[in-house]
Order: C-alpha cells, then sequence, then structure tokens
C-alpha cells in the first residue's frame, strides 16, 4: 500500500485550535475525573504525527486523515481514539475488523500509541518541514511568516466564491500559511527585478471571470492568493500548487514550495502556452 505523505506544520493547525475551542477540558476536569475527550484531543494535537494530520471528532472517538476531504476519513486504516467511561483506548483497522490495540488510563498515552501506530505500519509518511534558503526565510519572517503559521481562510474563501471564484484545498492550504503577508522589498533578482508583493486573495475581487478565462486555457483552476509589484498583475494557485503571475497572461513561477523561492528572489515566471 502507497503512504500519504504529510508535512509537519502545514495540516490542520486551524481544525485542531477549532476543536479544542469546543471541548477544551475545565480546570477542574483533572485525572482524577472520568476521561475526557478534552484531554485526549489536547494530548493528539502534541504528537507531531497526529497534530500534521486533520482531525475528526464523533461522539467520543477521535480520528485523523491525511486530508481535508470528511469521506477521507474512515476510508484509510488509521487509527481511531476513544474517550470511554473506564479510560483511553486506541483502535487499529485491520482486514479482519477493528481491533483495540491499546487502553490506558493516560490520554498522552494514548495519543503517543496512536501516533507509533500511524508511523510503524507505514500508512503516514511525515516529512518534516521545507528548509527555505536562509536570504528567503529571513524575508518571509520579516514579513510576519513563523513555521506552523495558520489564519482563518473561511471569510476569504466565502467572499471570493460570491465574487465567482472556486476554490480548491491547495489555496486554501496555502493562504492558512501565507495569507496576510506583505513583502516589499525590491532590487536585483536572478533574472528579473525583486518586486513587492501582497499575499491577500481579495485584491482580485472583480477579476473572477479573468481568472476563468485563464484557467481554461491553461488547463489548471487558478484561485487568487495576492498580487504582485502593487496591483500590476495578480499571483494564482492551482489546484496542483503551482503559482502563477495573472496578468494578459499568465506565467509560472513553479510548484510551492520552490515557487516562493522564486518570487522571493527575482527568477522570471515561465509564460504558459495555451491548453489548445
Amino acid at each position: 500500500m502507497d503512504s500519504t505523505r504529510v508535512t509537519l506544520g502545514r495540516a490542520a493547525t486551524t481544525a485542531w485550535s477549532r476543536l479544542l475551542e469546543t471541548y477544551r477540558p475545565h480546570a477542574t476536569d483533572d485525572q482524577r475525573v472520568p476521561p475526557s475527550l478534552g484531554r485526549l484531543i489536547e494530548a493528539a494535537r502534541r504528537e507531531a504525527t497526529l497534530g500534521a494530520m486533520h482531525p475528526w471528532v464523533s461522539m467520543e472517538q477521535l480520528g485523523v486523515s491525511a486530508g481535508e476531504d470528511w469521506e477521507e476519513w474512515g476510508h484509510a486504516p488509521l487509527p481511531a481514539m476513544f474517550a470511554r467511561p473506564d479510560g483511553y483506548s486506541v483502535v487499529g483497522r485491520t482486514q479482519q475488523g477493528d481491533v483495540v490495540r491499546l487502553t490506558t488510563s493516560d490520554p498522552a498515552e494514548a495519543a503517543a500509541f496512536a501516533a507509533r501506530l500511524v508511523g510503524s505500519e507505514g500508512i503516514v509518511r511525515v516529512e518534516k518541514p521545507y528548509a527555505w534558503p536562509s536570504e528567503v526565510e529571513t524575508v518571509l519572517r520579516d514579513a510576519g511568516w513563523h513555521p506552523g503559521r495558520a489564519v482563518d481562510t473561511r471569510a476569504w474563501k466565502e467572499r471570493l466564491e460570491q465574487d465567482g471564484f472556486r476554490s480548491h484545498a491547495a489555496a486554501e492550504g496555502f493562504l492558512r500559511e501565507f495569507g496576510e503577508l506583505t513583502v516589499g522589498h525590491r532590487g536585483g533578482g536572478i533574472t528579473r527585478a525583486r518586486g513587492p508583493f501582497d499575499l491577500d486573495p481579495l485584491l482580485a475581487l472583480g477579476e473572477a471571470d479573468r481568472f476563468a478565462e485563464w484557467s481554461e486555457e491553461i488547463g489548471h483552476r487558478l484561485f487568487p492568493v495576492g498580487e504582485l509589484d502593487h496591483g500590476h498583475a495578480f499571483l494564482g494557485l492551482d489546484e496542483s500548487g503551482d503559482l502563477y503571475v495573472v496578468s494578459d497572461w499568465p506565467a509560472r513561477f513553479g510548484r510551492m514550495p520552490e515557487a516562493m523561492e522564486n518570487l522571493v528572489i527575482g527568477v522570471m515566471p515561465v509564460r504558459m502556452p495555451s491548453s489548445g
């Protein structure tokens, strides 16, 4: 079975935060009281492997999946964690059915066991965060970026879809990490001058027709993520994570995360041929 790649620090941070807001234990909810789903969620989020994945809750069950599509949950052979009246348990899924693999009174032990189960059975291959070149990382940090950054994208998505755009998972992931960043540097670059860019997708409001036309032309669905050089062109991301400059014609910076390097250090984007 092929493993699913999950990148640490870039998956589901917002979803974990929302769960904790809903299920966070009370200050008096210590280990002497019955098991708590909130304590299980807190413990699972601290595990790097689980915290990099998307969490799902059903009744007293906590599960994870590699993506944000709820249909993925339950189809992959990933373990499930339960806060039962008599303790915490971890259930593994096998070809013969669900099997209880661990029962414990400690939510941290249950979460750690589930994380080891995910890793040891090769279900998910966890990748380390991308290592930015020092120059690029300095520019991004100066703009407000940091590892594990996650902003709420719901308002952007709703507003832009009302305007006629069609979002996709790659754009939502990009905006969670980089949305609202403004880079103002100028100067010489590698194959083009470095220019400022603003990663605010709402700057493209009113341009849905242009994005739709170029999406059809190149055969990929472009969603706005900001603008380049104070509005001289827009920035868009396709469903595969390729970053484009969108003007009178689209040109491709490459696939993320390398595309961000090209944008920052001044690499000329490659003009796209028509799909025809």
